[in-house]
């Protein structure tokens, strides 16, 4: 691949649905041509060591993928290797404000929202913190339901498509059915207008 194939894939056939090729290309022209994809993670995600993990499997997963099938890169024993050879200083200066422009265009077009799928989203909730929350809330925040009338779980209020986490703060109990009717579009804390706590009759 010549300088010209890869500024025409960077112009016209690489389709974006996410930031991750232009970052990955221009992480590997930095580099001199070659990188690990640890060092690729590390420039992705920065002096951040908790997206360093999540960016080594991202990039395995999506634009590394991708640009193999389109042979712009080149991956073997855990080094990337970008597919075009003796690139001058210009040609690598204008390869670079390319993907520097793309980057742009996408984060103009989504925002912050293009890196809401960080490491800190995607964590599973353990059952020790889910344990907490029910205990915490003991009924469902919006329609007052015990765990006898209906199956409790544990909602993220802000939803972690829109970057939620797992944080206490941002946990509530809700009931099955509630939980249902409440979408990922719907950030309301039940827990401000939370139903009185119903007694458990005593015999």
């Amino acid at each position: 691949m010549k300088a010209e194939d890869l500024l025409s894939f960077l112009e016209e056939q690489m389709k974006m649905s996410h930031i991750y090729q232009p970052l990955l290309i221009r992480s590997l022209l930095d580099a001199g041509g070659q990188a690990t994809t640890r060092q690729v993670a590390t420039d992705f995600a920065k002096e951040d060591e908790a997206q360093v993990r999540y960016y080594e499997a991202k990039i395995k997963q999506m634009p590394l993928r991708v640009l193999r099938k389109h042979g712009v890169v080149d991956y073997k024993d855990g080094v990337m290797r970008l597919q075009v050879n003796n690139l001058t200083f210009e040609e690598r200066t204008e390869l670079r404000a390319t993907c520097e422009r793309k980057i742009s265009e996408f984060l103009s077009q989504r925002g912050v929202g293009a890196w809401s799928q960080s490491a800190l989203n995607i964590e599973p909730l353990g059952e020790s913190l889910r344990f907490q929350i029910l205990k915490r809330d003991r009924i469902c925040q919006l329609c007052g339901n015990t765990k006898k009338e209906s199956r409790l779980e544990v909602d993220h209020i802000v939803p972690r498509s829109k970057g939620g986490t797992n944080d206490p703060s941002n946990l509530q109990v809700l009931c099955a059915r509630c939980n249902r009717g409440k979408s990922n579009r719907d950030d309301t804390d039940f827990r401000k207008e939370a139903p009185a706590k119903k007694k458990t009759p005593t015999k």
